[in-house]
């Protein structure tokens, strides 16, 4: 990067910020050059600052998430940025240090699709176990009185019925895991009415 474009703003390349940690050469603290070395008392290897010290213990990424459910639908969004461009999935994003993971799935619900919802209870945490940089925190929530929007982040908007989710143009497992969650809780709801008539 230039000097005279440090002031400007910047977009996250999703390329580059999936190459951590696995590629960090440097420390964080110092800038002393980051080797791996068994670490105590796990003796787990861990990237270790050569001058300093400084442990890298890299975890997941807190991610946050609203399933917008309307009239037995579900409100998924065709994704505009990588990873995963032109897949479905519903909104939500990192959270920010600072924020709670249920402020996260709100403002991430209103900056993809542009809807204020009403958060309603925790469906799940998901996680894939292949690709491990992410840990996905799943509410359920009712719709606001906005239509859902398009953004530069959802590319298309659309509610399914449990029946009509793509499936195979999923983004993520954990996508995956959280619509089926959804389903099998839907279709539970749906027995015990049926049995309570």
């Amino acid at each position: 990067m230039n000097t005279h474009d440090d002031d400007r703003p910047v977009e996250a390349n999703h390329h580059i910020q999936h190459q951590y940690p696995h590629k960090i050469r440097f420390c964080a603290l110092c800038g002393g050059e980051m080797r791996v070395r068994l670490v105590l008392p796990d003796r787990k290897p861990f990237k270790v600052c050569s001058k300093c010290g400084f442990v890298d213990f890299p975890g997941p990424k807190l991610v946050a998430g609203c399933l917008v459910v309307d009239t037995g639908k579900v409100l998924l969004l065709r994704r505009g940025i990588q990873p995963q461009i032109g897949r479905w999935t519903f909104p939500g994003g990192y959270v920010d240090l600072g924020e709670t993971p249920a402020q996260a799935a709100l403002r991430e619900t209103s900056e993809e699709v542009g809807m204020s919802v009403g958060l309603g209870p925790l469906l799940g945490v998901y996680s894939d176990p292949a690709h491990p940089i992410a840990a996905v925190v799943v509410y359920l929530a009712a719709p606001g009185a906005q239509a859902p929007g398009l953004s530069h982040e959802a590319t298309e908007v659309r509610y399914f019925a449990p029946h009509e989710i793509p499936w195979v143009e999923m983004a993520f497992r954990t996508t995956h895991d959280a619509l089926s969650d959804w389903v099998a809780m839907a279709s539970a709801q749906v027995n015990l009415a049926t049995r309570v008539r």
